[in-house]
Parts: C-alpha cells; structure tokens; sequence
C-alpha cells in the first residue's frame, strides 16, 4: 500500500466522520450555546461592576473621613505651603491617582485646596493658567478684617519646587457658601454630592465631602472628575467590544466609554452649560434600552439594531450609599460571545468521539508510526544542512514511499558529510544553497592570503617514524585550522607540512585582513601550545612561519570538467608565499605585505622590516613583521613607523 493512499484513506475517514457529527451538533446548539454564554458574562460583569463601584465608593468615603479626623486639619493651625495641613493634603492627593483635588473649608472662612494640574489640557488649563511644568496647584485664602476672601495661587513641580505664586485679590469664592460644604454640616456625617459642575474648571464633578472633628469647625472634600474617571475607570469595559453606561437617579451620566465627547456637546447647549445626561442618548442602544426601562426592576433582553448585529443589554439600579444611587448598563454584541462557541465545539467533538470509537485504536497506530517516521526522516534532512554526522542505518518503513525516501535521505547525509571532510565547509554550503557555481571559471575580487609552512620540516621527515610524523602533522593541522576557520578562513589546501588559506571568499568579509592577521596571531599562540604537548611526549616541535598578502586574485573553480578545485589564483597568492619563505632571511615569524600593513596598521602593532623585490616580482614591496593585536581604545604610534637605515642593517 502506497503511503500516498493510506494517509488520504484514513484522514478522509476520520474528517469526514467527525466532520458530520460536528456539523450536526453545531447547527442544533449554537443558539442556547450563545445565549447561556451572554447570561454568564452578564452575570459576571455585573458582580464585577457592582464590587468594583463600591469598593471605590467605600474606599475614597474611607479617606475623607481619615481626612476629617487628622489633627493636622483638625487642629487650630496656620495655613500655608509648609503647614502640616498642606502636607499632609498632597500627600494624601498623590497616595490617590483617580482623584482631581483635595479641599478643606473652615467656619472662619479659611481655605486650603491641593489640585492636580499636570494632566490638565486645553480649556480645563487655560482657565488655570496653568505654567509649563506644574504638577500641583495649591490654593489658600484668608479672610482679610473687612471680610473680602483674596485667594493665593501656588503653582509646583512634581518635585514640590515652586514655579509661579499668584495672588487673587477678588476671586469670589466662599467655601461656606457651596453645596458640599453645607450639605456635610446639615447631614453631620459622610455625603457624596450629585455630579455638578466645578466652580475653577467648569468640568463635571462629584465631591465626597465630612464635617471636620476637631477644635476647630469646617467641612473637607475631595472631587473625582467624571470625565477623567470615564477614561481611566477599567469597569467600563468587557470582553473585545462590551461596555458600560453608569447613570444616576436624575438621568445624570456618570461614566461612559465617550463621555468626553458628550460632555462637549452638553457643555456648550445654547440654553445653557449642563451636565450630560440620558436624554442625550436618543437614537443610540443605550437611548432605547433606557428608554424602555420601567426603573423599578433588573431589565434585560436581546435587541436588533440598525447596524443589523443583535446586542445583549442589562440594566439593572445599585445602592452605592445612603445618598447615591447608581443604575448601571451593560451592552454586548452577539458575537462577543463567539467565544462560548468553543466550549461547544469541545461537546460536539465529545460526542463525535463517542460514536467514533471503533476508528481510534487504528488511527492511534497508525498516525504514531507515521508520525515517527516521518519526524525521524526530518531530523535527518535538516541535518543536512548542517552537514551533521549521518545516522548508521536509514530510517526504514513498510509503506515504499517512505522506505525510499528514508534511505535516499541517509544516502544524501553520508555524501554531504563526507563531502565537507574532503572540502571546506563554506564551500560545500555554498554549493548546497546554489551560492557557488559548479562550472569552471572564477572572477576577479580581493582577497587575504595566507601561507605556513614549518621550519625545517623536510630534515625532520627524514629521520621520524612516517606513521608517527603523519599523527603529528595531524595534530598540528587540526591546531592551526581551527583558528583559521573560527576568524572566517577558507582552507584551500595542505601542502606536505604548509597550509594555504584565504579570506574575502566564498563569503565577504569587510574585514578581511584584520581576520587573516589576527588568525596569525592565534595560530601561532595554538602552535606554542601543541609544541608544549609535543615536548611532553617526547616528539619533536615543530615552529611555523607566516606569510599574509591582499590583493586581487581570480577566485572560482579550477580544474577539469570532471574534477575541479575552488581556489584562488594570481600574485597575490605568490608574494604571500615569499613572504613566508622571507621569515627565514629575516629571523621573523610573521610576515605581511604593505598593502596588508595600509588596512590593519591602526588595529595591529607591526614593526618595518625592508623593501625587498620577492622571487618572480618586479615590483619593490615593503615588508613588515606582524607583532600583537592593538586592545579596544589602545593607541601605538612607535611600533608601525618605519625605522631609519642603522635600525635594520640589511
């Protein structure tokens, strides 16, 4: 059986099975499915909108009356910036994010207000006048002996530094004479004022306002700003699109996800600035729901709108105190409760599986084999890539298909990997993912070449056991090239004891001779290391000289139609192997050319050797000595010069 028919036999069975259970189901459930969906979220949000509103209730009632009872307000004292009082006023104000303002009134006509300013905008800081920078504004009036009430404006940073002080010879504010101030006095506790309209910012307002139990008479109060509140109050929404409208017993709007906007257009009516309100709902959901309210019990249903979307509503009243109550809507979608869809999707599936539990036992086999194999089969083709070590048997099976490909898979890792033992890594990537051509010829680029060799290696051949000497040599190449590849270097080939690198390609490199210089380097710190070894087991070390040229050289496959090399060739590739040859004239490890010198001397210490013309060039070329590596930040001005001519006596 063919692994093409089996999987498409048994995956069309078991889909097409379930498939038809599951349609069958869905199309017999969706409704109530959806319906106890919403009555669930409703319900939720209902409680969590109800806690959440008193708890807030409960919680700024809490700090008003703390407030009321604090020996710093309470207590016969001076009003000013510094006063215990104003302290304790703004300390209060920034414990309390959501709040606009903290104030408390006196019976001799005292004042003192902490406000918010630095969230202010538009209309709201013009009618402050707000400076750049302010975060508190602080206001104090003292009554004068003929009983005008002058008010003293101090605007601060967030820092508590002053910025501007303002004196109001004549503002016409009277704390006595306000709403909330009376109102606590009457009730002798606790009240929370209906919204209104501040006197300083003209903005929608409810104030929490407790007679002062102390020596001293007077009332404190704090205001929570409605449209702020409607901005940043989290109660206001649900799910992906739900919201909630809170209105009071008048019809006052106290919350609602575009108050801003409403606020605007109340604000400005011709008959005169006003609070929004529910009329100003007309012509939306919420308009209708309210609208159809009877106001004395919960309400809800499900309602078609003009946009053609059925919507959920409850509207339901919430005693918040003794003196608020707040009525509070909740509008959702139909399809905000595409969600609930799962839960049913999960029984049809349950009810699916009832009935198709002759087909598991088989499907469970047979798709765990599958799914073996075939991982098994992947994890060796991305090991390709890698050019990993292969596996030592193929990945069998009994379906052809995938018995075939397991073998053809193993097969293709085994010569891969071989492959990039007999070639460098690069290359064989590169001819993997088609970035190097395969057809004879090159092009012209530059490159950094680098040559070794090891001293006296022919004298030392002559007398060493071969098979010793080829472990050693072993050894020795194992050491250098993995410095080599490790700063990028492609190994081009092993000549006898030498090796030829080269850099710039396949792949390029911007820094090329930087890596070919400082791969040098730590080759000959690997050398020193594997001397050390070999000195411990009794075998000869073996020292090694350097060569690095950059310059131009074709780069590309050379060779025959049926065997080819990817090389370099050209001068380049010459004058980097006299320079090496050149370490044994001059007494030097590592020698590099001047035009290697031009692009790394402010990243290398070198130090000048001569101006030799190499075997088979006719050009004169300086040479110079490759020394250490300039660290991060190090300058070397000394070493790179070139010395006068008794420094080197040629």
């Amino acid at each position: 059986m063919t692994f093409r028919l089996t999987l498409t036999a048994w995956v069309m069975l078991m889909i097409g099975a379930l498939a038809a259970l599951l349609i069958l189901v869905q199309d017999r459930t969706l409704k109530l499915a959806t319906e106890e969906a919403a009555k669930s979220t409703m319900d939720g949000v209902s409680a969590r909108t109800t806690t959440l509103l008193r708890e807030q209730i409960a919680n700024l009632a809490r700090a008003t009356r703390t407030l009321s009872i604090s020996p710093s307000l309470t207590e016969p004292s001076e009003l000013d910036v510094g006063s215990p009082a104003t302290r304790l006023v703004k300390g209060a104000l920034i414990q309390w994010p959501a709040l606009d303002s903290i104030y408390v009134g006196y019976d001799d006509g005292r004042w003192l207000q902490v406000q918010r300013v630095e969230g202010l905008k538009g209309e709201q800081r013009a009618r402050l006048d707000v400076p750049p920078n302010a975060s508190f504004a602080i206001a104090l009036i003292h009554p004068t002996s003929d009983g005008e009430l002058p008010t003293t404006r101090i605007f601060q940073d967030k820092d508590g530094k002053q910025l501007e002080r303002r004196e109001i010879l004549r503002r016409g504010y009277d704390p006595r004479e306000r709403v909330w101030y009376q109102a606590a006095l009457k009730a002798g506790q606790l009240v929370v004022s209906a919204p209104y309209l501040s006197f300083s910012l003209g903005v929608p307002m409810v104030t929490f306002s407790a007679p002062l139990q102390g020596k001293v008479g007077g009332v404190v109060g704090v205001d929570l700003k409605l449209d702020a509140y409607s901005t940043s109050a989290d109660i206001l929404k649900f799910g992906e699109n739900g919201y909630v409208v809170i209105f009071d017993s008048e019809g006052t709007v106290i919350a609602h996800r575009d108050y801003a906007a409403m606020f605007s257009r109340s604000s400005a009516d011709p008959a005169g600035a006003r609070l929004p309100s529910t009329f100003d709902l007309a012509g939306s959901i919420e308009g209708k729901v309210i609208g159809d309210w009877d106001k004395s019990s919960r309400y809800q249903g499900t309602l078609r709108w003009a946009d053609k979307n059925n919507y959920f509503y409850r509207l339901e009243s919430i005693p918040l105190g003794p003196t608020l109550t707040a009525n509070v809507l909740l509008i959702a979608a139909e399809k905000e409760f595409a969600g609930s869809i799962r839960d049913l999707t999960l029984r049809s599936r349950i009810l699916a599986l009832a009935s198709f539990l002759l087909f598991i036992p088989l499907a469970w086999i047979f798709g765990t084999r599958m799914s073996k194999k075939i991982n098994a089969i992947t994890d060796q083709a991305a090991r390709l890539q890698f050019m990993g070590a292969p596996s030592p048997k193929p990945i069998g099976s009994f379906i052809r298909e995938l018995h075939t490909l397991g073998e053809t898979i193993h097969k293709a890792q085994r010569a891969i990997w071989s492959f990039s033992r007999l070639a460098p890594r690069e290359i064989v990537r590169g001819v993997l993912d088609n970035s190097i051509s395969t057809e004879l010829g090159g092009m012209r680029q530059e490159i950094t070449v680098l040559f070794t060799d090891v001293r006296g290696f022919t004298s030392l051949s002559e007398t060493a056991n071969p098979g010793a000497l080829m472990q050693q040599t072993s050894r020795y190449f194992t050491a250098l090239t993995d410095v080599i590849m490790a700063q990028g270097g492609t190994v081009d080939k092993f000549i006898g004891d030498a090796i030829m690198a080269f850099w710039n390609a396949p792949n390029p490199q911007e820094d090329h001779c930087e890596r070919a210089c400082r791969a040098a380097l730590l080759a000959k710190e690997a050398n020193e290391r594997i001397n050390r070894q070999f000195e411990a087991e009794g075998l000869p070390p073996f020292y090694t000289r350097y060569g690095i040229h950059a310059g131009e050289a074709v780069v590309g496959n050379l060779g025959s139609a049926e065997r080819m090399n990817y090389t370099v060739l050209g001068n380049v590739v010459n004058l980097a192997a006299r320079l090496e040859g050149l370490n044994k004239q001059y007494g030097t490890d590592i020698l590099v050319s001047e035009d290697v010198f031009a692009r790394v001397g402010n990243r290398f210490r070198c130090r000048y050797v001569d101006s030799v013309v190499a075997k088979g060039m006719v050009a004169q070329t300086r040479v110079y000595e490759l020394l250490t590596e300039i660290g991060p930040g190090a300058t070397d001005h000394g070493s790179n010069a070139q010395p006068t001519a008794d420094i080197l006596d040629r």
